[in-house]
């Protein structure tokens, strides 16, 4: 089954995906590889696998998962989660590791040294990466805190992609559980003046994401919900000859798929 993913575009036009990959049955404190497929277009029907990504440092790294590939003059910055070397942490809010590497060709990663960039109770994860007015957004998974263990989505910010502001909380679902889980997978589009918020919503429904909208991308509020779709761990991409298109994963379907997406103005 494949899980929590990432779409980039290549210097050639091509796409690019990584994303969480493990054999049945599901376990996820074993995800400890990254897929690697491309295609020459969006559209192209079966994508060709290149193995592995990054397989986890044993002893370092615990898991590998949710990736997020952002391109910055020529540097392709992957951001991920290490999960925490504690035995229990499986067990109770601990505090994941967001992490980095770098690459120039898309095929070879390098780790960087300042990892682990930050950690946040809730094995904090499902990075996301927005550029809005030569400002950085960093979305990622959490709880609230320690000791409230509603479902949250937090933001850092910085001037570029090593530097980071502490936390901010953007969105709190009141779903309550010590791994963040009905506020999973932000991802943030910025269109027509406004900010959506997508997050997956897995613990209420496994199959649902919900769309926040705000003018401000650091505070998504409960109340300003635009919709929900019937799809798990989405990520949203635009391709100048195909238009939107939108993900849909998990561990009921093994597999990745794609669907064009449609944005309609309210009546």
């Amino acid at each position: 089954y494949t899980n929590d993913h990432t779409f980039v575009k290549d210097g050639d036009g091509s796409w690019h995906a990584y994303g969480i990959i493990h054999h049945l049955p599901v376990s996820p404190w074993e995800e400890t590889r990254f897929f690697h497929i491309s295609a020459s277009s969006v559209t192209q029907a079966k994508w060709e696998d290149h193995g592995y990504a990054m397989t986890a440092q044993p002893g370092v790294e615990r898991v590998l998962w949710a990736p997020h590939v952002i391109q910055e003059k020529g540097t392709y910055y992957m951001f991920y989660n290490i999960g925490n070397m504690q035995k229990n942490a499986p067990e109770y809010a601990s505090w994941g590791q967001l992490c980095l590497a770098t690459s120039r060709d898309l095929f070879h990663w390098e780790r960087h040294d300042r990892n682990p960039l930050f950690s946040d109770p809730g094995h904090a994860r499902d990075s996301y990466i927005l550029k809005y007015k030569d400002r950085y957004y960093y979305y990622y998974t959490r709880v609230l805190n320690e000791v409230d263990l509603r479902s949250a989505v937090a933001v850092r910010t910085g001037p570029d992609l090593l530097h980071w502001s502490g936390p901010r909380i953007a969105h709190v679902e009141p779903y309550e559980i010590y791994w963040g889980g009905d506020a999973e997978s932000p991802f943030v589009i910025h269109k027509g003046g406004l900010f959506y918020l997508f997050i997956c919503r897995a613990m209420t429904d496994y199959n649902q994401t919900a769309v926040y909208w705000s003018e401000d991308p650091e505070h998504f509020p409960v109340e300003q919900l635009v919709c929900t779709l019937p799809v798990h761990a989405a990520e949203v991409i635009y391709d100048e000859k195909g238009g939107w298109f939108i993900s849909n994963t998990g561990w009921d379907k093994k597999g990745l798929y794609l669907a064009p997406l449609r944005w309609k103005k309210a009546d």
